[in-house]
């Protein structure tokens, strides 16, 4: 039923806001899906309802334990109207309280820490461009990107396209410092006053990725090896 009065569009898209926060973190925090708009939808509401009603179910163990410090349980489902106009300022906290709580709890068990605790596992939703990147989580990646017209850029992996869809029209981007050989060259040089570049999968013709675990003791050591590697794979 689409609500049709301005209270019942506001209730509306509060109790639909956690499954809403819901499958954005899941979006951040995972590789992209491709599901059909019945499928997500469904899941949208099915989590709100859940999270909703864990919330309520011991917001009313609260009001019940305590109603003269919390929520009148009583006078607000045999007087609501009355009960509402008297205490309207408290039900809009608890309201807020509410929804604000319930989102928490979505976006909680969207995140990857609740996902080791149920182990589960992304990695049937990975594409193989993703699982170069993700293949060692406690490591930098590396990348150094050879192109269709000879070029060679190579740095430290920013971002790459969560896509699931091994499709061309995606993108990386890596930060500095940022390594250039022109086609034709035999020397990679290092390229100055840039931070970071994006490079199209269309044109990648090979993609070579190094792990690299960064300790504080031997950060500069690691990325001076990182860097021979880069100058060896240039020529």
């Amino acid at each position: 039923m689409v609500p049709t009065t301005l209270v019942g569009l506001v209730l509306f898209v509060a109790l639909l806001t956690p499954g809403f926060a819901h499958s954005a973190r899941r979006e951040r925090s995972g590789p992209e899906r491709q599901f059909s708009a019945l499928r997500e939808t469904v899941a949208m509401v099915v989590v709100s309802v859940v999270c909703d009603l864990l919330v309520l179910s011991l917001a009313l163990v609260v009001w019940s334990a305590a109603p003269k410090r919390t929520i009148d349980l009583t006078a607000l489902l045999t007087r609501p109207g009355d009960y509402a106009v008297r205490n309207h300022v408290a039900l809009w906290i608890w309201g807020v309280g509410l929804v604000g709580a319930a989102t928490l709890l979505a976006v909680l068990v969207a995140g990857p820490a609740f996902d080791r605790l149920r182990g589960r596992n992304e990695a049937p939703f990975l594409s193989a461009w993703g699982r170069l990147f993700t293949a060692h989580p406690d490591c930098r990646v590396h990348v150094g990107c050879h192109l269709s017209d000879g070029t060679y850029v190579a740095g430290w992996l920013l971002t790459y396209s969560r896509s699931a869809a091994e499709v061309a029209d995606r993108e990386l981007t890596i930060s500095g410092p940022v390594q250039y050989r022109a086609a034709g060259q035999q020397e990679a040089v290092e390229l100055p006053n840039v931070g970071a570049l994006a490079v199209s999968a269309r044109q990648l013709t090979l993609l070579q990725v190094s792990y690299v675990r960064v300790a504080q003791s031997s950060a500069q050591a690691d990325v001076r090896e990182v860097r021979t590697s880069v100058d060896d794979a240039a020529r």
